[in-house]
């Protein structure tokens, strides 16, 4: 199971809690620049992007977004 560290929300799979992330949370932070790395971004679409990417690399990234249950 996947939890949104944000909203409290949970997934089955990792495809519908990236999904969840980039549509429909809507207590993501709203920032164009990443939390995490600092990264700046056009737009927050951008900065979502990012972080979803990111987390499938890195694991400060991924630790940001999901709270293992």
């Amino acid at each position: 199971m996947i939890k949104c560290k944000f909203c409290g929300k949970t997934f089955e799979s990792y495809g519908d809690f990236i999904l969840h992330i980039k549509r429909e949370c809507k207590y993501v932070p709203k920032t164009r620049r990443c939390p995490i790395c600092g990264m700046k971004f056009r737009s927050i679409r951008l900065c979502k992007l990012h972080m979803v990417n990111a987390a499938l690399q890195d694991v400060n990234h991924r630790n940001y977004i999901i709270a293992i249950s």
